[in-house]
């Protein structure tokens, strides 16, 4: 099913806490896909059940907005908010591991990537047969999602400051 090595999973902060034989156990149920540039990965709003980790490459981060277009209409377009990088060793999809299915954003390869794909199902069971190995991957998730909560927080409060003072005059 794969060609990872549980070292090469230690290049993941997803996988800190975890020893050699956790890691041999989560290397198991991960697959390689390779993407080529300006493929859409995942698709806002489309229902999916894969984890990604992003070993080699780029990939953009989108939201599809909604833009007045006229006085009466309104339309959309899509904006990247965050650019990920394969040396970051970062992840995505993570969401399906909480119970929601429905994806938040677009993920879109900026070049050709090298991904490992975890399937949340096979995820949930290894966590049934091996909790720690759960408890560890979901408490590093929570964490890194902490963190980028903080910074949205931090700048929402930046944008309705200015927002604020823009419209005051």
């Amino acid at each position: 099913m794969t060609d990872i090595t549980a070292q090469k999973l230690t290049d993941f902060p997803l996988f800190h806490g975890l020893g050699g034989d956790d890691l041999a156990l989560v290397a198991g149920i991960v697959r390689t896909e390779m993407v080529e540039a300006g493929t859409v990965i995942i698709s806002e709003n489309e229902r999916g059940g894969d984890l990604y980790l992003l070993e080699d490459g780029v990939v953009d981060i989108q939201k599809t907005l909604t833009i007045i277009t006229s006085r009466t209409e309104f339309g959309t377009k899509d904006r990247s908010f965050v650019r990920l990088k394969g040396s970051d060793h970062c992840f995505f999809g993570e969401m399906v591991l909480f119970g929601n299915k429905e994806r938040s954003a677009t993920v879109r390869a900026v070049t050709s990537c090298r991904l490992y794909v975890i399937r949340d199902s096979d995820f949930l069971a290894l966590s049934d047969a091996h909790p720690r190995i759960g408890y560890v991957v979901l408490t590093n998730i929570a964490s890194i999602l902490s963190d980028y909560l903080r910074k949205a927080n931090t700048d929402i409060l930046k944008l309705t400051t200015a927002l604020s003072l823009a419209l005051s005059g």
